[in-house]
């Protein structure tokens, strides 16, 4: 399978035009529209117009750019899935490691690789350098500290011989100075398993643009994850615990704004997607001041901040969810003004296709996935203009759940 993707590299995707176009926007000769997609389950490059495979016959999931989208990492394979990353220089690719869940260090390009519940660290452009250094065990979630220099892990809760669960902790992992060594330190240990509280894993974590609070969610066994999950704010020096509201286990679904400290989450608890799903601003952490900017009779979904003055979210008719695509409803993109609470549709109801995943590219265009009838494409739309334009056509479609569905492991844009 190696030789087979090596003599990809050779044979399709060094191809002079696609190499110019990236390593110009590489160098940030230009702004390029960039994205990494899936097609037909393989994965393609898109740079503007220009649209190439670089993989055949394989299954590709969850593309992701390095911060200057100098790299890019995937998953390969449904079953034991590996981590593969991307050259866009010169088009090579390279196999990690088996693992579920990448990250990209945010001013580097290291990757913190969990395979199991084994926490591991490696340099995408030294890959021969202390190659996965195994950093912790009985890894659950983690993410980089905002400026590059260590972890914050959290455990995998364990059953009891007792009963019960133990609770989840935190932990800060940073490199020691010695060589491939890294120290743990604890940060903070989640309440144990209460009537007001329980989690057995908690979500990727996200600090707040000034560094003082870090947001998660905390998740209950998977039966009961489907349904409620608690969003938590945990400061940054450990010592407050505030449970902002409930709401589903997806990680897109809370966002800080790009440069102040409100909170911006889909509250809400059931499954589906198409009920009681209510875009919500948490102005201020302490007093859990709240607004909610959904009206009545809608239900809000995926959603990107659009500067500090407006949310730009996927939105449609509130609606039992069906089985029959016919009958379900669907979405559309709308523009929510944070300062009046007023919204206006950018996006016109197509019959049968629903609008979802919107994005803010570095041109200042909007794409988002345009999906239905068992298919998928990205679409743009310029600031300003509710007319898209159609720039990739064919995505594989993501599964769908109960209203919802992951369009981030078919397309990741470099920004």
């Amino acid at each position: 399978m190696i030789r087979k993707l090596t003599a990809l590299i050779i044979s399709v995707v060094v191809s002079s035009s696609l190499l110019a176009v990236t390593s110009a926007a590489a160098e940030g000769e230009r702004e390029a529209l960039q994205a990494a997609f899936i097609r037909g389950n393989n994965l393609w490059l898109a740079i503007e117009e220009i649209q190439k495979p670089l993989t055949k016959e394989e299954y590709i999931r969850s593309p992701q750019w390095s911060s200057d989208g100098r790299w890019m990492t995937f998953l390969r394979d449904e079953n034991r899935p590996e981590v593969w990353t991307y050259e866009a220089a010169t088009g090579g690719m390279r196999r990690l490691g088996e693992g579920t869940n990448a990250k990209w260090a945010p001013n580097d390009y290291r990757l913190a690789i969990l395979s199991g519940r084994t926490l591991s660290v490696m340099s995408a452009d030294r890959p021969s350098d202390h190659a996965q250094n195994h950093v912790m065990e009985n890894a659950g979630e983690f993410s980089w500290l905002p400026d590059g220099s260590g972890l914050l892990v959290s455990t995998a809760a364990e059953l009891r011989p007792e009963g019960g669960w133990s609770p989840i902790e935190l932990y800060v992992l940073k490199p020691n100075g010695a060589e491939g060594a890294w120290s743990k330190q604890l940060f903070y240990r989640l309440p144990p398993q209460s009537d007001d509280f329980f989690a057995i894993q908690t979500s990727p974590f996200k600090w707040s643009p000034d560094g003082r609070w870090i947001a998660f969610i905390a998740k209950p066994t998977a039966s009961f994850s489907a349904d409620a999950n608690t969003l938590i704010l945990l400061s940054s020096n450990g010592q407050s615990f505030v449970k902002a509201g409930q709401m589903l286990g997806y990680k897109d679904w809370f966002q800080w704004a790009p440069s102040n400290g409100q909170l911006a989450f889909i509250e809400g608890t059931g499954r589906e997607a198409t009920t009681n799903k209510k875009l919500t601003i948490l102005d201020d952490i302490p007093s859990l001041k709240k607004r909610v900017l959904t009206p009545n009779g809608y239900a809000d979904n995926d959603f990107t901040w659009d500067r500090e003055e407006a949310i730009i979210v996927s939105r449609r008719k509130e609606a039992a969810w069906s089985g029959d695509e016919e009958d379900r409803s669907l979405p559309l993109l709308a523009k929510v003004n944070l300062r009046t609470g007023q919204s206006k549709n950018l996006t016109r109801s197509i019959n049968g296709y629903g609008d979802y995943a919107p994005t803010i590219m570095n041109n200042g265009m909007v794409a988002f996935v345009q999906s239905g009838q068992g298919s998928a494409e990205v679409k743009l739309i310029k600031p300003g203009s509710r007319r898209s334009l159609s720039w990739i056509t064919k995505l594989t479609v993501a599964e769908d759940y109960y209203g919802r569905a992951n369009w981030g492991e078919m397309i990741d844009y470099s920004k």
